[in-house]
C-alpha cells in the first residue's frame, strides 16, 4: 500500500538525507505510538488506525513497516528486550568484567528497558489479554524469557569457570535471578502512582547483594 500523496509530497520536497533520517526514525515511532496505547487502552483495543493517528501518520504508512499488529508487538519486543539480552550475551564472554559487574550491568540494563523506557508494558498486555492472544505470549516465552534465562545461565557458568562463584551456582534456577526484575516492572505498572517514591535500582542492588553472597566460592 503506497503513502498518500500529500505525504509523499511533503517528504519529495524535503533533502534526501532528511527523508532518509524520517524513514529510517518511522519504524521506532510506530513502536512507542503502538506501547502508549496499549498503555492506555490495552491491546485488543488499539487499531492499526489508532497507532498511525497517534504517530501523526497515514495508515498505510504503518503497513509499509508492519504488516498487522502482532507484527508491531513482535518488532516491540525486540526493540526493548531482545537486543538487551543479545548485549548482555556478548558480554558474558570469559573475558571482561568481574562477574559482579556483569549482573550489576544486567539488571541496570533491564531496569531501564523494562521501567524507565516501558517495556513492562509488554507484560501488561501479556497479563491482562494473553489468553485471548496465546501467539503473544508464546512470542514473549521466545524472545524474552527464553532468551534472559540463556544470558543469566551463561553469566552464573562464566562466574564458576572463572572461580568468582560457587559450583551450586551451575543448578539455580535462572527464575530465581530475574525476578525482582519482573517484580519492579510489574511494580510500576500497578501502582505508577508510587513511582516517585520507590527505587528499583535499589531493590536490583540488594538482591543483587544478597544473590553474590549466597554464592560466594568456597
Amino acid at each position: 500500500m503506497s503513502e498518500p500523496k500529500t505525504e509523499r509530497a511533503a517528504e519529495d520536497r524535503a533533502s534526501p538525507r532528511r527523508r532518509q533520517r524520517r524513514k529510517d526514525a518511522r519504524p521506532a515511532e510506530i513502536v512507542a505510538a503502538a506501547m502508549t496505547l496499549w498503555a492506555e487502552r490495552g491491546y485488543a483495543a488499539t487499531r492499526l488506525d489508532d497507532v498511525a493517528a497517534q504517530a501523526g501518520i497515514a495508515k498505510g504508512t504503518v503497513y509499509l513497516y508492519f504488516p498487522s499488529k502482532a507484527a508491531l508487538f513482535e518488532a516491540a519486543l525486540r526493540e526493548r528486550l531482545d537486543a538487551t539480552f543479545g548485549e548482555a550475551m556478548g558480554l558474558a564472554a570469559p573475558a571482561g568484567p568481574p562477574t559482579a559487574a556483569l549482573l550489576a550491568q544486567f539488571f541496570d540494563t533491564l531496569r531501564q528497558r523494562m521501567i524507565e523506557a516501558g517495556a513492562g508494558v509488554l507484560l501488561k498486555v501479556l497479563i491482562g489479554e494473553g489468553h485471548r492472544f496465546p501467539e503473544l505470549v508464546a512470542l514473549h516465552r521466545e524472545l524474552a524469557v527464553e532468551r534472559g534465562m540463556g544470558v543469566i545461565r551463561a553469566i552464573l557458568a562464566r562466574g564458576v569457570a572463572r572461580g568468582e562463584l560457587h559450583a551450586d551456582a551451575l543448578t539455580l534456577d535462572p527464575r530465581l535471578v530475574m525476578a525482582p526484575a519482573l517484580v519492579a516492572a510489574l511494580w510500576s505498572i500497578l501502582y505508577p502512582d508510587a513511582a516517585a517514591t520507590d527505587d528499583p535500582a535499589a531493590l536490583l542492588r540488594q538482591h543483587l547483594a544478597l544473590l553474590l553472597r549466597a554464592l560466594r566460592p568456597d
